[in-house]
């Protein structure tokens, strides 16, 4: 995430650290393996995407596209809506279009991106 950070500001290791959220965090393995943090945080009005990160060597793959799946998959069960933050300049964006999400708000250094309500 590091290279897509300092595109648009300052890398802060001992920030990142400080938002890091254990009980919404899950490790992705493959083959045993650590190659992945995937952060979901449940809020009032949905999911919030914190977090959706793969060892370079483990991105275009479709991992990433599978876990969002999930994640959706549960939105929907739930009638939840999906919102996330994504850098300018990362291309995970064009993933995250053709997932359903919008733009819902520009920030300085990101957009959110709201997924809507869908089944139930």
């Amino acid at each position: 995430m590091r290279p897509y950070v300092e595109l648009t500001h300052v890398w802060d290791t001992t920030k990142f650290r400080e938002y890091f959220a254990p009980e919404s965090s899950s490790i992705i393995q493959e083959g045993g393996e650590d190659i992945g943090l995937l952060v979901v945080v449940e809020r009032e009005d949905g999911f919030y995407i914190r977090d959706i990160l793969l060892k370079p060597e483990w991105q275009g793959r479709g991992i990433g596209s599978h876990l969002l799946r999930q994640v959706l998959a549960k939105a929907d069960r739930k009638g939840w809506q999906v919102r996330l933050r994504v850098l300018k300049g990362n291309p995970a964006i064009r993933l995250y279009h053709r997932l359903g999400f919008t733009e819902e708000e520009e920030l300085e250094n990101c957009y959110q991106l709201v997924r809507p309500l869908r089944g139930v």
